[in-house]
């Protein structure tokens, strides 16, 4: 009696495993970011200071933004009405004399609705900007910019 009772309660165990809905599969991270987003994120940079790093730095950016399918680089305009993702890039040469040693630098991404709207700080980033790193600097940026224009796509997908 209690192997026909275990034999029971096999088979309906299996018959509930064998008739149970599939579990739905997940999508791998880019699929999802690509489909949340649905279209590039409007992004401008905007660079103050002067020392050669932070420029290197700006450019590199400016370049791998407009090679980049994700993001549509736009120029640094006020008077925009359409709501953009700005990285507001500052640097400073760490020894003036020695303007090529290493440089320090101050990142903040910012939603910027349009004209006659102030801006909301989304996430700011500082460090060191030596020669060696700018590479990898520039991959670890585009990176932080991609989670938070993931993240916030919400902000400018309805225009």
């Amino acid at each position: 009696m209690k192997i026909i009772c275990q034999l029971i309660i096999l088979v309906a165990l299996l018959a509930e495993v064998a008739f149970a809905d599939p579990a739905p599969t997940a999508k791998p991270y880019l699929e999802q970011t690509q489909t949340q987003v649905g279209h590039a994120t409007p992004i401008s940079l905007k660079l103050e200071g002067a020392d050669s790093l932070g420029s290197k730095l700006a450019l590199r950016l400016k370049e791998r933004f407009n090679q980049s399918n994700l993001f549509d680089l736009r120029p640094m305009d006020e008077e925009t009405t359409k709501p953009k993702l700005v990285l507001l890039l500052a640097t400073k040469a760490w020894c003036e004399p020695k303007p090529n040693l290493g440089s320090c630098y101050s990142l903040c991404w910012v939603f910027r609705e349009g004209k006659g709207y102030l801006p909301y700080l989304l996430r700011q980033d500082v460090g060191l900007i030596e020669g060696e790193n700018l590479e990898s600097l520039v991959d670890r940026i585009l990176e932080l910019t991609d989670g938070i224009a993931s993240r916030y796509h919400k902000l400018w997908s309805s225009n």
